[in-house]
């Protein structure tokens, strides 16, 4: 029995390609019956590949009064065997207050953060943790009570970053007979007999159902779909991948280093997209790519589970979302035109012409109102800049239209200084070209500009009256004519300003 499940480790290690005869592995080791098999068929396997080098790691989180004994074991085993070890300790439940994480949350992070700084240390190019094709039987379980997608499916991968698992091929029970017959002692960890947990009453009493009175290979059968899910999405991914830089704007397309990974350990974990190759954890990716677009009309066209994915893709890099549900993603697809979807009180999506993008969320608005006399150049919100200018109708030229950057107003019409403001309920004015007067609020929704801009918008008044809203037409009333001697430009910075003949030194006509 120990020589086949020590072939089979073998095969899958070589079939898989997990790692080589001249690797460097650091193990992952807590002292339990898993950790401590994988130390000893790599031990077997070093006797064929005596180049592989081994080295162990442990991690004390703690949280447990048997927690120095277990580290004590490791150092043990180490010794025994003649490996070089790594041992890290972090109170974790400390740790896990201070950040408002869950116990399980705070040492996985601190866990991984462990592996990651001493596998850099060290020059290992594998860590290995010892999960089994029973915990990916678990794991696929209660993925699918959580009422997960393929993604889900996929449980444990098999490869994730630097780290590795190369016995998803055996079986628990293997695993506890291959340790019987070696006489190989190894620890316990009580709170795996808590029955309240989920994964817990999964092992303990669930699978021994399912295997008793439903099917005797339900954990090869389960190990067996997350693997074919792992392929399937790994093609998924690939589509994806191809497809970003075509549906996205402003974030560039330098996007793949993300990756979709999952892992194992605990009730609580999802599909999550992380860096690659090196195993980030959950926190610390916020936002990626704030200010990038999707054209969620493109995504129409597409076949829906390519435009989940890429809608999940999104939502990560966007808003930082570790997970994105079902159901937020299929609420994001079914948007309309200046539909919101909000994902905290300052991660919020809006629609504009057929495009997704991150919505600035407003401050308390503040009023501003200031006198201006058009000769020296204004700064609104520290965002905007506009200046000023007395220019000779007949030596202005071919005039340059564009509402959202200028304005060609009549001089003699204005009474100086005008008035600069922030918007107010009721404000209507009548546009150039329009019959009758309109309301503000109802004229920058209709030229579709972004809601977070519009209480930061000034508006350029005369003697009470509305002149310019940069992004609108100028009031019909100071519009200029053929009988116009004088035009008064206002110019955003940025676009193309007049210069002399037709200005003196101090900006008045001439």
């Amino acid at each position: 029995m120990i020589q086949q499940i020590y072939q089979r480790f073998k095969r899958f290690v070589e079939n898989n390609r997990l790692f080589s005869a001249q690797s460097r592995l650091l193990v992952a080791v807590s002292g339990g019956q898993d950790s401590v098999a994988l130390v000893h068929l790599l031990l077997e396997l070093r006797k064929e590949w005596p180049e592989m080098e081994v080295a162990l790691a442990h991690f004390n989180h703690k949280l447990r009064k048997s927690a120095d004994v277990d580290e004590r074991f490791v150092r043990r085993l180490a010794k025994d065997l003649g490996l070089k070890v790594f041992v890290g300790r972090t109170r974790v439940r400390e740790y896990a207050r201070r950040h408002g994480l869950n116990l399980e949350e705070a040492g996985r992070l601190k866990r991984y953060e462990f592996l990651e700084k001493v596998a850099e240390k060290w020059g290992a190019e594998v860590v290995l943790t010892a999960h089994t094709m029973t915990d990916q039987a678990e794991t696929v379980l209660m993925r699918i009570f959580r009422g997960t997608g393929v993604e889900g499916l996929q449980g444990i991968r098999l490869r994730a970053g630097k780290v590795v698992r190369p016995m998803l091929c055996l079986r628990r029970e293997e695993i506890e007979q291959y340790l019987k017959e070696k006489n190989l002692k190894y620890r316990v960890d009580e709170t795996n007999l808590d029955a309240s947990l989920l994964r817990n009453k999964i092992r303990l009493k669930l699978l021994p159902l399912l295997e008793k009175e439903y099917d005797g290979g339900v954990v090869i059968h389960l190990a067996q779909l997350a693997l074919i899910a792992q392929d399937e999405n790994e093609a998924m991914s690939e589509l994806v991948d191809g497809l970003w830089p075509m549906v996205v704007r402003n974030g560039g397309h330098n996007n793949n280093f993300l990756i979709l990974e999952e892992e194992g350990e605990g009730p609580k974990k999802e599909p999550r997209l992380t860096l690659s190759p090196s195993f980030k954890q959950r926190g610390e990716i916020d936002t990626l790519f704030p200010a990038l677009e999707l054209n969620i009309s493109a995504l129409k066209e597409m076949p829906i589970a390519v435009s989940r994915r890429l809608v999940r893709k999104f939502l990560h890099v966007v808003l930082g979302m570790e997970s994105p549900s079902f159901e937020q993603t299929q609420a994001v697809l079914a948007l309309e035109d200046g539909q919101k979807f909000s994902w905290g009180q300052d991660k919020v999506l809006v629609r504009e012409n057929g495009w997704l993008k991150r919505v600035e969320v407003a401050k308390k608005k503040v009023d501003f109102s200031f006198l201006w006399d058009g000769r020296q150049s204004i700064q609104i919100h520290n965002r905007w800049e506009f200046q000023g200018m007395f220019v000779s109708a007949k030596k202005l030229g071919k005039l340059e239209y564009d509402d959202s950057k200028r304005c060609y107003l009549d001089a003699d019409k204005l009474n100086f200084p005008l008035e600069v403001r922030s918007r107010k309920p009721g404000d209507k004015y009548r546009p150039l070209g329009m019959s009758g007067e309109k309301k503000l609020k109802d004229l920058l929704g209709e030229r579709k500009i972004p809601q977070e801009e519009r209480d930061l918008l000034p508006v350029f008044v005369s003697s009470g009256k509305i002149v310019w809203v940069p992004g609108l037409p100028v009031s019909d009333e100071f519009k200029i004519t053929g009988k116009t001697r004088k035009i008064f430009l206002i110019e955003k910075r940025g676009t193309t300003m007049c210069a002399p003949p037709f200005c003196d030194d101090r900006g008045v006509f001439s």
